[in-house]
């Protein structure tokens, strides 16, 4: 675990921190060059340092770790897992418990949002306005 991801995690009850630092890990491990960062009081996970088109982020409550997708609406959620954010593109899914983590819908989901990241980066104005 990096310090950035050390410090956002600092206090939080160990049962929420061991949920972040799972979902942390499965993040990491998809793409050697995401750069994280505490943005928008949520740590956030960008390619190459561009926070402005992030790809995910992990916001922490009082009952859950969300796993937050800037353009989730843009993603294919074959396993319905993704809940309606505050904005159009935003997404989520709440984790409560670490069983609540499967990985494998994780990294499909964080993999999809590389690779839809060109064509969100160069349509967004358009795809706001649907």
């Amino acid at each position: 675990m990096n310090e950035i991801a050390n410090e956002y995690l600092y206090g939080v009850d160990p049962q929420y921190r061991e949920i972040a630092e799972r979902v942390i890990s499965v993040i990491e491990s998809i793409d050697p060059s995401f750069t994280m960062a505490v943005k928008w009081k949520q740590l956030t996970f960008a390619l190459n340092g561009d926070f402005h088109h992030w790809i995910c982020a992990i916001a922490l409550t009082k009952k859950s770790v969300n796993l937050l997708f800037h353009f989730g609406g843009l993603l294919d959620d074959t396993n319905n897992v993704l809940k309606s954010g505050a904005s159009k593109f935003l997404r989520k899914i709440e984790f409560c418990t670490l069983s609540d983590i499967d990985e494998q819908i994780i990294s499909n989901l964080v993999s999809q949002a590389i690779d839809k990241l060109p064509y969100f980066i160069d349509n967004w104005k358009e795809l706001n306005k649907k």
